[in-house]
């Protein structure tokens, strides 16, 4: 069983963000083998390059292993020996100025609580691919304030 998938197919080291396509990195990290492979196929499937993992663990080791910019972090806020809010923390350290999006099957004020951080993009699950690629899409164009990156999922800001 991979704990850990990294789209490399085309090549084993890629900028970034490809110049021919303005791809952003987005870590996915969800420990529910089912939500994270329907997440990973929307996100590929819009053009976004993922790297996955099933553990905070894994997405600690593969981030700092990562050659080059990893964009968003998308992970869930429960999951087992280490929590979403503390993974994006850990992260930040690795990853400067990572942006950060949580989902949750949890109810809107316990994710509040949860994340002690209302201003953090999140999405309830389930969710809509529609809502997926807008939230994503959002939260790249302001963290990153490129107008460009938000076409990328397929939303326009």
């Amino acid at each position: 069983m991979e704990l850990c998938n990294v789209d490399t197919a085309a090549n084993p080291v890629e900028p970034a963000i490809s110049p021919a396509t303005n791809s952003p990195v987005i870590l996915l990290v969800e420990d529910e083998a089912m939500v994270r492979d329907v997440t990973r196929e929307v996100l590929r499937h819009a053009g976004y390059h993922v790297l996955e993992c099933s553990s905070a663990k894994d997405a600690l080791r593969l981030a700092s292993k990562h050659e080059g910019r990893i964009h968003l972090l998308l992970s869930d806020v429960v999951m087992p020996e280490m929590n979403g809010p503390e993974l994006a923390n850990r992260l930040q350290k690795i990853t400067p100025g990572l942006i950060t999006v949580f989902m949750s099957g949890y109810g809107e004020a316990e994710i509040t609580q949860k994340i002690r951080c209302s201003s953090t993009p999140h999405l309830q699950k389930p969710f809509t691919v529609e809502i997926l690629l807008t939230r994503i899409s959002d939260a790249l164009q302001a963290g990153l304030g490129s107008p460009h990156l938000t076409e990328v999922g397929g939303v326009s800001a």
